[in-house]
């Protein structure tokens, strides 16, 4: 076997749909290589992945995805301003997934680990919520454009702040799933969100691959991502193992239409997780 490990730390990075691809990769390189980390991190639709996993529930979970997004012929519904419906229905499917699949037999083998660790963001207090969004928003879109960086830093010299929250710390799958929310409170698509009085955003704002979840010790690190860099930057850190797919994942982030194209990006990770356990980490870094 030439895959490299072990690994005591795995980050899964943020990029909603695309995501999937990490599930698919775990499900074939996890076993074959005996990857049983200590510590998991993960921002986004990346946490909920690995909330997935690592509680068992990663094929209820695609299978409520493609039915669900099967039913939904669009990704907006403009007419709903008038309405009592919801103009994007991302919110309420990806809830509703949420609640059926993690409940709280789900959430117990969570708490149970490993310790899995979620990141959110929050705008300076001065913004508010409207602010927060377009500052936020608007500093990580240039940063991509401008410096196609695998951390992003923009946002946290703006005064964005980060936040960790345990997966432990949740004692009802609603709480979960409110968690998982606002680490991907994306508006208008997910509205803003709140916790503790504060404004919370999607987390990837200060860090969509959240390395910054594992402190000193922890690893070495397995870090998951979604969308590909360029090869350089992915043998940059001692300890830090980047893995991207091994070609562009088709499907967009928040398309909620397309249960071919989420099946798709689940194969792709499939396919490179036996990559990777044939020749190891430098299959998944160019």
């Amino acid at each position: 076997m030439a895959a490299e490990g072990p690994y005591n730390a795995v980050v899964f990075a943020g990029g909603g749909n695309r995501c999937v691809w990490q599930a698919g990769f775990w499900q074939v390189a996890a076993p074959a290589c005996g990857l049983r980390p200590r510590v998991v991190a993960g921002v986004s639709a990346g946490a909920y992945i690995a909330c997935l996993l690592f509680s068992g529930r990663l094929a209820e979970a695609m299978a409520y995805a493609q039915e669900a997004m099967g039913r939904n012929p669009r990704n907006c519904y403009p007419a709903n301003l008038w309405r009592s419906g919801a103009v994007f229905p991302h919110l309420g499917i990806y809830r509703r997934g949420i609640l059926k699949i993690l409940d709280q037999a789900a959430l117990e083998r969570l708490r149970q680990g490993p310790q899995l660790r979620v990141l959110l963001a929050h705008p300076p207090r001065w913004t508010g919520a409207v602010g927060g969004v377009l500052l936020g928003f608007g500093a990580y879109t240039l940063e991509k454009h401008l410096k196609h960086p695998l951390h992003p830093r923009f946002a946290t010299r703006l005064g964005f702040t980060a936040e960790l929250v345990p997966v432990a710390g949740c004692r009802q799958p609603q709480e979960l799933a409110d968690l998982i929310l606002a680490s991907s409170c994306t508006p208008p698509v997910v509205p803003v969100m709140y916790r503790q009085g504060r404004v919370v955003l999607d987390g990837g704002l200060v860090d969509n691959v959240p390395l910054l979840a594992i402190n000193p010790g922890e690893g070495p690190t397995l870090v998951l991502l979604s969308r590909r860099y360029p090869s350089a930057l992915l043998r940059a850190q001692a300890g830090v193992t980047y893995l991207q797919p091994s070609r562009d994942i088709a499907i967009s982030k928040w398309d909620y239409t397309n249960p071919r194209g989420l099946q798709e990006a689940f194969d792709l990770g499939r396919r490179d997780g036996e990559s990777f356990v044939r020749l190891g980490a430098a299959a998944l870094q160019n």
